[in-house]
């Protein structure tokens, strides 16, 4: 029997804390097409989009906190 395991995205526990936190709070569902707007890997859904976002963010800013994050994401995609 073949078993396929999906690919993991490995980030760091605040990577990911306030990933799941934008997700919540801007009630971004997994369908969500984030990818070519981020920036990222075009393969992703929209939670792992918006989390890989978060992680090469906290890479170049390490001192962000979650207002810097949610503004700068906001930015980033544009309203509908």
């Amino acid at each position: 029997m073949n078993y396929f395991t999906q690919p993991q995205l490995f980030i760091s526990a605040k990577a990911k804390k306030l990933g799941l936190q934008l997700i919540q709070e801007l009630y971004i569902q997994r369908s969500t097409r984030l990818a070519f707007y981020l920036d990222v890997n075009p393969s992703f859904d929209g939670h792992e989009a918006v989390l890989f976002w978060t992680e090469h963010y906290l890479a170049e800013y390490p001192d962000a906190n979650f207002s810097d994050i949610q503004q700068q994401f906001i930015q980033a995609v544009p309203q509908s």
